[in-house]
């Protein structure tokens, strides 16, 4: 026979705990912080999603999306970056 577990409810972050979890996620790459996009939506749009766990995922899923506009501006530029030395260099070799 089942079980049901009653668990208390989940306290909100307390600001050391938001901010390891902005650490983490500034940490994550393009392809991980998709993956925890994608998890937290889902988990959000669950009905079976314990009210006390929302604020937390909702939290994190603010802080992935904002990570990962930043990893998603900066690519363009390192590409920019990457794309342009080897023209510069084409360039010097020409004029010498």
């Amino acid at each position: 026979m089942k079980k049901d577990l009653i668990l208390p409810p989940l306290p909100p972050f307390t600001a050391e705990e938001e901010l390891a979890l902005a650490a983490r996620l500034d940490a994550m790459d393009g392809p991980a912080l998709a993956h925890y996009v994608d998890s937290a939506q889902l988990a959000l749009r669950n009905a079976a999603l314990d009210p006390s766990w929302r604020p937390r995922v909702e939290i994190g899923l603010r802080y992935a999306e904002a990570a990962a506009l930043r990893e998603a501006a900066a690519v363009p530029a390192a590409v920019e970056v990457a794309v342009a030395t080897p023209a510069a260099t084409k360039a010097k070799k020409a004029a010498a």
